[in-house]
């Protein structure tokens, strides 16, 4: 996760590169940059933090290399859009105002590379190790920041997401439910995918003779579905 929005950056980057340098598309370019971007735009909006607290964007020998493009590369506290899309992240995962002022202070020893983020074997071990071995080395000083890194570069990239969610469009928008136009569809699934996730905190999906309903969850369909209502009755 840490690494998306460097790559996504880099790869319009050299899109532009290989469309500007005599290629029989280079009229295309503007009409494909602002495909790219829009959809970069969309998609960007949780890959801030993961950017932020990887220790390898702020390494001087990484950032002294340009960017495809022939853009200068800044570190993620350099980036108004990263650091807005941090803040923001904070705002949401902080418990109190409390907890938002430590992440915050914990955030800036990490990115002035303060106390044990300054030491040479911080700064070697950064480009050569993982990101999670790196966090659990060194984040001791910060334990509510290494906490969120260590969750947030965990996170693989995959697109069983994405498929989840077709699954579950595919059981609204049927054959015979085939005249439903795409917003109404888009705002059922929403409401949808949002009930099942909002359903796991309560106590008869723990407890009840249906708990974990959705443990497969590419099925929607319930073969017994009266018996057990009639069960909980």
């Amino acid at each position: 996760m840490g690494e998306v929005y460097e790559r996504m950056d880099c790869m319009i980057g050299e899109i532009r590169d290989i469309l500007l340098s005599n290629n029989k598309h280079v009229d295309d370019y503007a009409k494909m940059e602002e495909i790219l971007v829009s959809r970069w735009v969309k998609m960007n909006i949780t890959m801030h933090l993961g950017f932020a607290l990887n220790p390898f964007f702020y390494d001087s020998k990484y950032l002294n290399v340009e960017a495809p493009g022939g853009i200068a590369r800044h570190a993620p506290n350099q980036d108004r859009e990263v650091v807005v899309g941090v803040l923001k992240a904070f705002d949401r995962i902080g418990e109190d105002e409390n907890e938002k002022a430590d992440l915050h202070r914990q955030l800036d020893k990490f990115q002035n590379k303060q106390g044990i983020f300054g030491t040479i074997h911080a700064r070697i071990d950064a480009t050569t190790m993982t990101h999670i071995s790196w966090w659990s080395t060194y984040g001791s000083k910060t334990p509510e920041l290494v906490e969120i890194a260590i969750r947030v570069l965990s996170q693989p990239i995959s697109g069983s997401l994405a498929e989840r969610v077709w699954s579950t469009y595919s059981y609204i928008h049927n054959i015979k439910r085939n005249r439903l136009n795409v917003k109404r569809a888009n705002k059922l699934v929403f409401i949808h995918s949002n009930i099942r996730l909002l359903s796991r905190f309560t106590t008869s999906y723990k407890e009840s003779p249906s708990k974990k309903w959705d443990i497969n969850p590419e099925s929607t369909y319930f073969d017994d579905s009266n018996v057990k209502l009639e069960d909980l009755r």
